[in-house]
């Protein structure tokens, strides 16, 4: 991939930011946390901990965020910082600067289609957040467990609902990204992020009364290291991937923004902390309500949209309660939906040289066409099947299981190839991270996204089953 030239090496010193910075290094932290703090991990990581041993996952979790995680994000900021320049044109100045091949600029393109894929999707899904914070306010969401998934198929198999909750969910990223990284984007997250932690604690004082706390506790922090084994060491490796919104140029597009003395090592371990932080924090909640209501948690979107409907108490009390957490997973969803939309966003405006409000629509209107599919695939298109699957399934193997974890090893051997020269302007004012993440880069984090693919894939339950 990376081929020696003859062309004349462009400067290799970090440039400055023609559309501005961050205000603050503590503000990117909001925008970078809230870019995190999406719906999968409210469900995901506590649910994780319960199967597969407590606080054994949660450590073996923390190592791969130390190992996996935090390099590859803090590279992907130190790029981002460094092109300032949409993925596609920052990688090909990146091959120029370091006189390798041309074809490095197919990892923006790579990084821009997954970013769109991932976001059809999720948009979809969060319009259904948006639309059960409304259920909950009118009062509409307490019933048995059959009620409960009757209802949340009642929405997901009309396309029309589905479609005005969808077109809504994206009209709102649209205006936060339209209004500028700093205006938008910046703004909302300073308001969004500590607004839904200061909620999720007030739902979590309510939960002590109307919940389980005791059996939530138990089932979230009981060590048992016998239910860890390999698969739990590999769901550990794949939840601190996903969780930091990696591998979609979504951190790559907001690194842009910061000045060159920014310290990242430091950056990534306060993000990765208010992440892991609020996962708990809402994941402990919800385990509350579901325990209390006798249903076993299940690492999906069943327990966010038919189990915890059911776990919620009648009354005002369910009105109080089931509103403002339906209403902090809708702000979570559209603050990791606008970091998502960003990157698309500034490669219109440096593409076709739009304004960023008609970049900003029209990135937004080619992802709501895409989610179209996605919507389709729970009632028109239900029976429209390739290989087994959906077009929403498609979306969901083809951007999370394949191009994000491709785009990152992709990324890891780029960075770890690069001359030494280059790769200290990249880092900038944190070398010595750097250093730390230049080993872990070339071989740990490698096998690890390569360990994620196979098992992502079920090539691991193939040979298990085969085995037994």
């Amino acid at each position: 991939m990376r081929r020696r030239s003859t062309r004349v090496r462009a400067p290799v010193n970090i440039r400055e930011s023609s559309y501005g910075y961050w205000s603050s290094g503590s503000a990117f932290v909001w925008v970078a946390a809230g870019a995190c703090m999406g719906m999968g991990n409210i469900v995901r990581l506590p649910a994780l901990m319960g199967l597969y041993g407590g606080w054994v996952f949660l450590l073996a979790y923390f190592v791969a965020l130390l190992l996996l995680g935090v390099p590859l994000l803090v590279t992907e900021w130190a790029l981002g910082r460094w092109m300032r320049d949409e993925g596609t044109a920052g990688f090909g100045r990146l091959a120029q600067a370091a006189g390798a091949s041309a074809r490095w600029r197919a990892l923006g393109g790579i990084a821009l289609v997954g970013a769109a894929m991932v976001l059809s999707y999720y948009s979809v899904v969060a319009g259904w957040s948006l639309g059960f914070t409304f259920r909950a306010a009118a009062g509409n969401l307490y019933g048995d467990a059959a009620v409960a998934a009757q209802r949340f198929l009642d929405l997901a198999q009309d396309p029309e609902r589905s479609l005005a909750w969808h077109t809504l969910f994206m009209v709102s990223t649209c205006v936060i990204v339209a209004q500028g990284f700093r205006e938008g984007m910046e703004r909302a997250a300073r308001y969004f992020v500590p607004t839904a932690f200061v909620v999720m604690l007030l739902i979590g004082a309510a939960a002590f009364h109307y919940g389980d706390p005791q059996a939530a506790m138990q089932y979230v922090f009981t060590g048992d290291a016998s239910r860890f084994g390999w698969r739990g060491a590999l769901e550990a490796l794949q939840q601190a991937f996903y969780t930091l919104a990696l591998g979609f140029g979504a951190m790559l597009t907001l690194g842009g923004y910061l000045p060159a003395s920014q310290r990242l090592g430091r950056l990534g371990l306060v993000v990765v902390l208010l992440d892991t932080l609020f996962s708990l924090l809402s994941g402990f909640v919800l385990l509350c309500f579901v325990l209390r209501a006798g249903v076993t948690p299940a690492p999906g979107l069943s327990m966010l949209f038919q189990t915890l409907p059911q776990a919620l108490p009648e009354g005002w009390a369910g009105i109080a309660i089931g509103t403002p957490f339906y209403l902090v997973l809708f702000i979570v969803t559209l603050l990791s939906a606008a970091a998502l939309l960003e990157p698309l966003t500034h490669y219109l405006m440096q593409r076709l040289r739009l304004t960023r409000i008609f970049a900003a629509v029209a990135a937004a209107v080619v992802v709501w066409y895409l989610g179209l599919g996605s919507l389709l695939s729970f009632n028109a298109l239900s029976d429209l099947r390739l290989l087994g699957q959906n077009f929403f399934e498609w979306m969901q193997l083809l951007s999370s299981t394949l191009i994000a974890p491709t785009f990152a090893i992709l990324m890891c051997y780029v960075v770890v190839h690069l001359p030494r020269e280059l790769n200290e302007a990249i880092a900038g004012g944190s070398m010595g991270w750097m250093r730390i993440g230049h080993f872990l880069l070339r071989y740990p984090v490698r096998l690890s996204l390569l360990a994620i693919i196979v098992y992502a894939l079920g090539v691991f339950d193939w040979f298990e089953r085969l085995w037994s």
